[in-house]
């Protein structure tokens, strides 16, 4: 069953699922996915290298750039500090 889950939690995962280079390739994800707006939310923070979306044309998808995503310094200061707060889930 799917669990909501907030920007926040999405952005966790996201810096958590980068720095542990869990993405093997690209996606293509629809506009209206959880993963594609965390990304439109991160985009300009300063928390990744190499993360990009690029819309394609006449459809609602677009292709995540996530393979050789990496954080920043800044990018790894943000998981540690969401980690505080979400890293316990992890244990469970």
């Amino acid at each position: 069953m799917a669990e909501n889950v907030s920007m926040e939690q999405s952005i966790y995962q996201l810096l958590n699922d980068v720095n542990r280079n869990y993405f093997t390739s690209n996606r293509q994800l629809n506009k209206q996915s959880m993963l594609y707006q965390t990304i439109e939310e991160v985009q300009g923070k300063g928390w990744f290298n190499d993360l990009e979306l690029q819309e394609i044309e006449n459809y609602s998808l677009a292709t995540a750039t996530l393979k050789p995503a990496t954080l920043t310094k800044s990018g790894i200061n943000k998981l540690t500090e969401l980690k505080k707060i979400y890293g316990k889930e992890e244990t469970k």
